[in-house]
């Protein structure tokens, strides 16, 4: 059996699925976690409200409890996971060590949800487990553009080394690279539109952005990014090389439809519709910018944020991306008719009906024109509103709510719009 466990504050589902997919592709057993539920060869066997009712938890914390489950189908298998913040608190993983572990970025998300996570540097040593599990031989993979991330490499222990570098990035701003190189390492980078996997000795192109149409052309970094991680993890999965079939199917794989990630539709007045599920000021942000690079016309936002955050979080949130958006549609997740209150278990907060979206409406408002800026609290009137107020050439960027189906049911219904 072979753990590989995926963590980090975006990224960790899109990695999780595509080498799930791909390594059942070439034929190994495997079981993978997601903040969706448990599957088994691909095929779903639990979901989130599942792991709710039976263990009070979310299936990202303790998805060890999942490995039973296979082994009495499959005595050899592997296990992809992708592991939460949680699973450093007293749930833990469920397991004992993992073979590969990769750490993609720390955002600012989650931050003062609880006293010891107050800062981006507190989030990075919540998640040192993805480092500190390492088995001994395994192989650490990790963002070497994030500060944060590398900050946290030192929580290998010494008595179980060696481990192994696998550095993913553009710049490397944060890691030493030559000296790693010069230890018989690699590292994976982009050059010339290709992404490569370089040794001191050696380039080896692995295969072209522009084949992988979920990285719009390489328009989209947090996709490229992604990509990067997929092809390390397969590349330490394989023994140091990424097969043909590898290759194809990351070229042929494609997200789901319905799960709330980078999900482009149309319609027939061409109003571009991208569902996605950023929920902090970065990718929202990034998201915005892929926008623009794919309409002709204005970006407006059907906007929200989730109620675990402080309020000036929420406020600073939307003065951050105001600039950024044409038009805005604010809702809340809290709409008093879905959700009319949140009690946090794990944090202080607790919020009322209609309240995250205030806050966040009025730290819009404060940088942007109050023509351009509405607020209606629930989902799919606020999704519907935006299908009135388009145009054609313009893009809408819908960030679902916590039902991603129900969300992209609502934009084909209020757009008459079709998947790209």
């Amino acid at each position: 059996m072979k753990i590989i466990s995926i963590t980090g504050t975006k990224g960790k589902t899109t990695v999780t699925r595509a080498l799930s997919e791909i390594i059942y592709k070439s034929g190994e057993n495997v079981l993978r976690v997601d903040t969706d539920g448990h599957y088994i060869n691909e095929k779903r066997k639990s979901t989130l409200e599942d792991s709710k009712k039976l263990f009070m938890l979310v299936p990202t914390v303790c998805p060890g409890k999942y490995l039973l489950d296979v082994k009495k189908y499959f005595p050899d298998f592997t296990a992809v996971f992708e592991t939460a913040i949680g699973s450093s608190g007293s749930a833990g993983l469920g397991y004992g060590l993992h073979q590969i572990g990769i750490f993609t970025n720390i955002l600012e998300d989650h931050l003062k949800a609880s006293k010891r996570l107050q800062t981006q540097a507190d989030l990075a040593k919540a998640k040192r487990f993805i480092f500190s599990r390492l088995d001994v031989g395994g192989t650490a993979i990790f963002n070497a553009d994030d500060k944060y991330v590398c900050s946290q490499l030192s929580s290998i222990p010494e008595f179980r080394k060696p481990i192994y570098f696998l550095p993913v990035g553009f710049d490397f701003k944060y890691f030493d690279i030559e000296k790693n190189l010069k230890n018989n390492g690699s590292l994976i980078t982009i050059e010339n539109a290709c992404v490569v996997v370089k040794s001191a000795k050696k380039t080896q192109k692995i295969i072209k952005v522009n084949d992988v149409k979920w990285t719009f052309g390489g328009n989209f970094k947090p996709s490229v990014y992604n990509l990067m991680f997929i092809i390390a993890g397969l590349l330490v999965f394989n023994g140091g090389k990424i097969t043909k079939q590898n290759k194809e199917d990351l070229k042929n794989y494609k997200m789901d439809k319905f799960g709330g990630r980078l999900t482009l539709l149309e319609n027939k007045e061409g109003v571009k519709i991208l569902v996605d599920y950023a929920h902090e000021k970065f990718s929202l942000v990034e998201v915005a910018k892929l926008a623009k690079s794919i309409g002709n016309g204005e970006v407006i936002g059907v906007v929200r944020l989730a109620p675990d955050r402080q309020d000036e979080i929420i406020a600073e949130t939307g003065k951050y991306i105001a600039n950024k958006y044409d038009r805005f549609v604010v809702y809340d997740k809290i709409d008093g008719v879905n959700r009319k209150e949140y009690k946090g278990r794990k944090s202080d907060f607790n919020r009322k009906t209609g309240e995250v979206s205030k806050i966040f409406y009025e730290g819009i408002l404060s940088k942007k024109k109050s023509d351009k800026v509405e607020r209606i609290l629930e989902e799919k009137k606020a999704i519907k509103r935006s299908a009135e107020l388009a145009k054609k050439g313009d893009v809408v960027v819908v960030i679902c709510g916590d039902d991603h189906k129900k969300t992209v049911e609502y934009v084909q219904d209020y757009f008459k719009a079709k998947f790209v």
